[in-house]
């Protein structure tokens, strides 16, 4: 009995280990099997070839592409400027009906930016101090030098405030202001010193300066506006030499007239000089790099 009892119990481990044994082949080879079944059924060309298409797309905002351009293609430098062409249309119509009604004027204008004696020879034969045509000419210049240093700072300083086409008539307020303030300013020194002859020989050198000048900017303006980028360097050369030439008139004219006050009076003349020539252009930079850039 004894000897059954432990055959029983030596046998019953073994059969015990075998079954677990069984069942763990079992369950991994269901296992295994339920894994092949499920590959099977999750791979999918189409869906493979759909994924590696959507993983290899790339865009063109994406891969910095830039558009290319053909030679008869112009880019353009902002936006459509509608209000700056409607200006210099109206600038010329403007001067060329002051051509057709007030022709004197344009002659003894050019005559006088030539010739300083015939200047002077105008100055004391008129009778009227502001004249509709002149008045209208200095506005020409006034406008016209606006735009062009609108046209001037958006090219060199693209973001700048003036994107905005009410920036024009921020600038126009600007130069007639500083041109009404020297004007006054110089008309008040006249009356005080005693010296209108000299003034008016000095203003009326200024304002025939300034009309040619404005008058002379219109094509330049037009240029700038019509114009590819490529162009710009030689149009701004072309005005500079303009603003030069002008500015050059103005120092010689002035100096022709202040050179016979500072003989009656060399103290006021050095005041009149720091007050009225060279504080006005730096407020007038100040104020314009202040508003504009």
């Amino acid at each position: 009995m004894r000897t059954i009892l432990s055959i029983l119990f030596l046998i019953l481990p073994l059969c015990m280990i075998h079954a677990q044994d069984t069942a763990s082949v079992r369950m991994n080879g269901d296992s295994i099997t339920g894994a092949d079944s499920v590959r099977v059924i999750v791979i999918d060309t189409d869906a493979v070839h759909k994924a590696v298409g959507i993983a290899s797309y790339t865009s063109s905002l994406t891969t910095g592409e830039k558009p290319k351009w053909n030679d008869i293609e112009q880019q353009r430098r902002g936006k459509n400027d509608a209000l700056v062409f409607f200006i210099l249309v109206a600038l010329l119509v403007v001067l060329t009906t002051l051509k057709l009604a007030f022709s004197n004027d344009f002659n003894d204008l050019f005559r006088s930016f030539i010739s300083s004696n015939i200047a002077l020879q105008i100055v004391r034969s008129s009778r009227e101090d502001i004249s509709l045509s002149s008045f209208l000419m200095n506005g020409i210049f006034v406008i016209a030098v606006s735009v062009y240093t609108r046209f001037i700072i958006l090219h060199f300083y693209p973001y700048s405030v003036l994107q905005n086409n009410f920036s024009i008539v921020i600038l126009i307020f600007l130069f007639t202001f500083f041109f009404v303030a020297k004007y006054a300013l110089l008309r008040y020194i006249g009356n005080i010193f005693d010296i209108s002859s000299f003034v008016d020989e000095y203003l009326f050198n200024i304002s025939a300066i300034v009309r040619t000048i404005g008058i002379s900017m219109i094509p330049i303006l037009f240029m700038l506006y019509a114009s590819s980028e490529k162009y710009f360097v030689f149009i701004f050369i072309a005005s500079l030499l303009v603003l030069c030439i002008g500015v050059v008139m103005i120092v010689i004219r002035g100096l022709s007239t202040s050179y016979k006050l500072m003989y009656s009076s060399v103290y006021h003349f050095l005041i009149y000089i720091c007050v009225g020539e060279i504080l006005p252009i730096f407020l007038f930079f100040k104020l314009l790099t202040k508003t504009a850039i």
